[in-house]
């Protein structure tokens, strides 16, 4: 017999810091595809659900992908995340219920989800040093893809292993110009793909084809640390939904870091966005060393076709791909200003790569 096991439970809760409410979770027991799979939210038409129907069978996950139809988003068969837009009219502040059904061998599951919906944007200007006020993560943020815990007892964040493909833990609202600074710690670094570090996410969009599931990745600005001891900057439209106005502006080759397991570092990520060039960049240091002055890695769009998507607002996150536990502690959002950059000539930026046409592992 199948169940349905939401990853955080049978009560949750969200603010209002991305376009969906997304509740992951697995179909356990499955002994095949299912036959149905459905939500329904408060009550009103049912709606289908994307259900994980590839396994994962030793797939080289650091140096390739599932090909499966949820490309990044589900890594086990039976994984799912239920996606519910903020704005979806059956949607209530306060309590809410969300049911989800899934039929297979002759033999339906259910499980009830209840709720609470606030729809009041955080406050730009974010103090997270202290999370011993918090009880559960969901109250720090939401989480996107795979899993994070809190750990009260050492103040700090740590994503769940196995991470893969993808992990994304959203803590602020949407916002433009912001910085966010924080300290961070990885735990098996040999063992990773990608270390994270944060994103100032932009949202999920559809895949090309449609498939009940989003897998475009948007971002106005990630910051990427990598075991090899290399380090990247990203600017994305839709990367993986094989849409005509996907695009990504990435650090290649990437800059040179290096990185020690079990050392503690300091982070400061900034993006800027407006009308003429949205750009990030961040840098990384020792903990016990002084913050230096150069960025490791700095991007910009500026020559990103006038027809093709920008971004007019993010969400900063924690970010990994692949690997073991990283953990993330001392965080501190706030807005910027634009005068706190100094000027780009929007010429003097990367070409971006359209769709999956780009060298190199990202």
């Amino acid at each position: 017999m199948h169940q349905i096991d939401p990853t955080y439970g049978r009560r949750q809760q969200f603010r209002y810091r991305l376009a969906d409410l997304t509740f992951p979770g697995v179909v356990n027991g499955l002994n095949g595809p299912p036959d149905k799979a459905s939500i329904r939210l408060n009550g009103g038409g049912t709606r289908p659900l994307y259900v994980e129907t590839v396994h994962d069978e030793g797939v080289d996950w650091l140096n390739s992908y599932k090909k499966t139809p949820s490309e990044l988003r589900c890594r086990h068969f039976g994984e799912f995340c239920v996606e519910i837009p903020h704005d979806d009219t059956a949607l209530r502040p306060g309590p809410n219920r969300l049911d989800i059904a899934v039929s297979a061998d002759g033999a339906e599951a259910r499980c009830e989800i209840l709720f609470d919906w606030d729809p009041m944007p955080l406050s730009p200007t974010l103090d997270l040093s202290d999370l011993s006020r918090f009880h559960s993560i969901q109250e720090v943020g939401q989480i996107v893809n795979g899993a994070f815990d809190l750990d009260r007892s050492a103040n700090l964040i740590r994503s769940r292993a196995p991470v893969a493909p993808d992990a994304l833990l959203v803590i602020g609202s949407r916002g433009q110009s912001q910085e966010a600074t924080y300290r961070v710690r990885f735990t098996e670094p040999n063992h990773s793909k990608w270390l994270g570090l944060s994103d100032f996410h932009a949202g999920m969009v559809e895949g090309i084809p449609p498939r009940g599931i989003k897998v475009g990745w948007s971002s106005a600005g990630m910051a990427v640390a990598m075991p090899s001891g290399g380090a990247r900057s990203f600017l994305a439209w839709g990367d993986h939904s094989g849409a005509p106005e996907e695009w990504a502006i990435a650090t290649n080759p990437p800059a040179q870091i290096s990185v020690q397991r079990g050392r503690a570092y300091r982070v400061r990520h900034q993006i800027l966005l407006n009308d003429a060039v949205n750009r990030v960049r961040f840098r990384i240091w020792p903990e016990d060393e002084p913050e230096p002055s150069d960025w490791v890695c700095d991007e910009h769009d500026g020559r990103l076709p006038a027809d093709m998507p920008r971004h007019q607002s993010a969400s900063f996150g924690l970010f990994q791909h692949m690997g073991m536990p990283v953990e993330w502690s001392d965080i501190r959002l706030r807005p910027m200003r634009e005068d706190e950059f100094e000027p780009v000539d929007p010429a003097s930026g990367r070409e971006p790569f359209f769709k999956r046409d780009r060298p190199g592992a990202f």
